[in-house]
């Protein structure tokens, strides 16, 4: 068995410190996307809860339109329509409740 050089000792411990940091970066690499997926669970669930959280809001409202007297509903009905009218600014939006496209901005 022949002695080795110190520059052959040299060349393997940068192989092998070569080895070493392309295994750290991989994990490196595997650890932010793990992270990212659950980051992006975090905020998916945050949006569900949100659209939940609205649809029950409606629900809740309109059971209680529901259970008002005619007259009481009658105008219940359009102060609602009027708050929608005033909030809505997406002509698809406007139209799921019978409302009339926003006129759009003209500048001459």
């Amino acid at each position: 068995m022949t002695k080795k050089t110190p520059e052959q000792r040299i060349a393997e411990l940068d192989q092998k410190r070569a080895k070493v940091e392309k295994k750290l970066k991989i994990e490196k690499e595997a650890i932010t996307r793990a992270k990212r997926r659950e980051q992006a669970k975090i905020l998916n669930q945050n949006r569900k809860n949100d659209t939940r959280r609205k649809i029950l809001i409606g629900a809740m409202r309109f059971d209680e339109i529901h259970l008002m007297s005619e007259d009481n509903q009658s105008h219940e009905k359009r102060r609602l329509k009027e708050q929608m009218n005033r909030y809505l600014k997406r002509d698809s939006d406007r139209n799921l409740f019978g409302l009339q496209p926003l006129a759009e901005n003209i500048i001459d």
